[in-house]
């Protein structure tokens, strides 16, 4: 279940600051004024996926503060800014989110709904690196053979760490690099820098007596901002040609975004000035008759065309940029081309105001309208979706899956592009060594076969072709796989559920996938190789509060009456919808529900035959003796 914490500063004096929360959990909203203490608690408690808040500047006074706020939240908790470039109060109103910009948890919860609606930037300062420190704990002083003596067993302490975080790494296959810094007797430091986030390190910071490790993410040169989703800022834009050319932006809520005059504007920086704005939706002229730069504009952003009836008159003009000041008449008329333009689909857009609940983006309703689509049609093409019935496809799909996943995938389509390009590359190698061998004459071919240069040629075109097959092969396995995942995360959009996968029925393999993914309550366990399995093995699982085990290998008479006895099916995996990869299994839900009644109806009806039995045994003993 997602939780969301959206934060805001209610006052600051004397060095005490209180934050107005608003956190969305569980389909319910929680508000809280708290001190930054009891604020640190809520996050251990609830360990949100988002931390939102409405511009990191209110909130941090320098980088270092920031740092040290993201190394004390959990790793996989997210802080999101959500007023980079457009304001909370502009953000709030396109979205459908009522609020008063004077009260504090009106602006934290908006934070919270906008970024649960995708709206932000993630605030990133650590780069995809982990530097893990093992140092001594104590320091060792000056002194003869005694203090060598102490100097000698700290060292070594210091080493036996090292080398057991080095075997943990090495196990799970981690690239890194090391930094040693030898000591009397062993080692005083050694520094390995890690090629992957924190999150994945299976080690933390910890002390002994003797010892201390840190383990710190990897800080980036600069802070960057990276967008939750794309968003687009739709504009009106007024254009008034000529050898001085003026533009102006307005926003699809008549707000003037920015006006500009340039004589001798080049076509390609009136183009760049009115992107930086936004997309523009309508391109509008004070002429009837459309100037022909304004024509060409309208093309190259496919926008659609306002032009009034007649021309339009200096005190129409006048009346409609009444509220502002230009530099020249120029910026003037364009604004109020652009503000004409707003005026005649005022009403419609208004009307899309009213009728939009929260959650969605009304600017993009606001474009489909303006282009003459339907509202009803508009929503029906964009497929916009409320929060809540988003909300419903995060619970059944967890972002980290997803995430993990996609990242999987990405890797394996990286790496097979790699080793596309470098077959490429052999292809062209082996064709300029042919091209060589043919060149050469008949005369030089027989004094250079002499010397044994074509058999050298002619061995490093073996290799070759060895490797691309090879290659080839490797290409083939992982356009397989990717196949694979693929198939498997679209089963999962369409309902079917991840299961977790042990290799063996074995402790070690058990504790592996603890320690990696987890085991609780509510798991089903899929078991590849369940031959050699113990009673502890089968307990240990039931203790963990699994749901149900699928298996087709034969398993121990005393594990599966383990199973029985503790209501965990033990099921068949042809009686199921599956699919199985190397560590990524998914099923059909609907199919192994149907299935997992059946099991738990079976094991009810054996245990209600098993006490019938001891009961007609026990009457049968009973009347033995009566008889005797």
């Amino acid at each position: 279940m997602t939780c969301t914490f959206g934060i805001d500063i209610v006052r600051r004096a004397h060095g005490n600051v209180k934050y107005a929360l608003f956190i969305i959990y569980k389909e319910q909203e929680i508000e809280k004024i708290v001190s930054k203490a009891k604020l640190f608690r809520l996050i251990r408690q609830y360990r949100p996926s988002i931390i939102s808040i409405d511009n990191i500047s209110e909130l941090f006074s320098s980088k270092e503060e920031l740092i040290q706020f993201l190394k004390y939240i959990p790793p996989a908790t997210r802080l999101v800014q959500i007023a980079g470039k457009q304001s909370l109060h502009y953000l709030s109103r396109r979205y459908g989110l009522k609020i008063d910009i004077k009260n504090p948890m009106d602006e934290a919860r908006a934070s919270a709904y906008l970024a649960s609606f995708g709206v932000g930037e993630e605030v990133s300062v650590f780069v995809d690196k982990t530097k893990i420190t093992v140092s001594r704990n104590r320091s060792v002083g000056k002194g003869g053979w005694r203090q060598n003596k102490y100097r000698r067993k700290i060292h070594d302490a210091v080493r036996t760490v090292y080398r057991e975080i080095k075997e943990l790494l090495d196990d799970i296959g981690m690239d890194y690099t090391e930094e040693l810094h030898p000591g009397y007797g062993g080692l005083s430091k050694g520094v390995l820098l890690i090629n992957s986030p924190k999150i994945d390190i299976p080690v933390n910071s910890f002390k002994t007596r003797d010892v201390q490790v840190k383990v710190d993410a990897v800080e980036k040169d600069r802070v960057e901002y990276i967008p939750l989703s794309r968003t687009t800022v739709h504009t009106i834009t007024g254009i008034d040609p000529g050898t001085t050319t003026a533009v102006a932006v307005l926003d699809l809520s008549g707000n003037l975004l920015g006006v500009r005059s340039k004589k001798n504007w080049k076509f390609s920086e009136v183009v760049d000035y009115i992107l930086s704005h936004g997309q523009p939706v309508v391109i509008a002229t004070d002429k009837s008759n459309t100037p022909e730069l304004v024509s060409k504009l309208r093309a190259s952003f496919n926008a659609v065309l306002y032009t009034p009836k007649e021309d339009m008159s200096i005190d129409k003009k006048r009346s409609l940029v009444s509220d502002f000041k230009f530099l020249n008449d120029h910026e003037r008329d364009a604004t109020a081309s652009a503000i004409e333009a707003y005026n005649s689909y005022k009403n419609k857009l208004l009307n899309v105001e009213k009728r939009i609940p929260a959650g969605m983006d009304i600017d993009a309703i606001k474009t489909c309208v303006i282009r003459g689509i339907s509202l009803k049609e508009a929503l029906s093409d964009k497929k916009i979706e409320t929060y809540r019935e988003k909300k419903v496809v995060i619970d059944r799909i967890s972002r980290e899956e997803l995430i993990k996943k996609d990242k999987l995938i990405k890797e394996l389509e990286e790496e097979t592009n790699i080793l596309k390009k470098e077959i490429l590359e052999l292809k062209d190698e082996i064709e300029k060594l042919k091209g060589k061998l043919v060149s050469l004459s008949r005369e030089e071919h027989e004094k250079i076969r002499k010397d044994s240069y074509i058999k050298n040629l002619e061995s490093e075109a073996f290799e070759l072709k060895k490797e691309l097959k090879k290659r080839d092969k490797s290409i083939e396995e992982l356009n397989e796989r990717i196949q694979v995942l693929k198939k498997m995360k679209m089963l999962e959009f369409l309902g079917w559920k991840s299961i977790k996968i042990l290799k063996k029925f074995t402790r070690d393999e058990i504790d592996r996938l603890e320690k990696e993914v987890g085991i609780g309550k509510g798991d089903i366990i899929y078991i590849a190789d369940s031959s050699g399995a113990g009673k502890s093995n089968a307990n240990h699982l039931c203790d963990k509060g699994i749901r149900a085990v699928i298996t087709a290998g034969e398993m121990s008479h005393l594990s599966l009456a383990i199973f029985e006895e503790k209501g965990v099916p033990v099921i068949n995996p042809e009686e199921l919808e599956i699919e199985v990869s190397d560590d990524i299994a998914v099923i059909n839900s609907e199919k192994f529900e149907e299935v997992f009644e059946d099991r738990i109806a079976q094991i009810e009806k054996r245990k209600v035959e098993n006490v019938e039995k001891l009961v007609l045994d026990y009457k049968k003993r009973r009347k033995d003796v009566t008889e005797l």
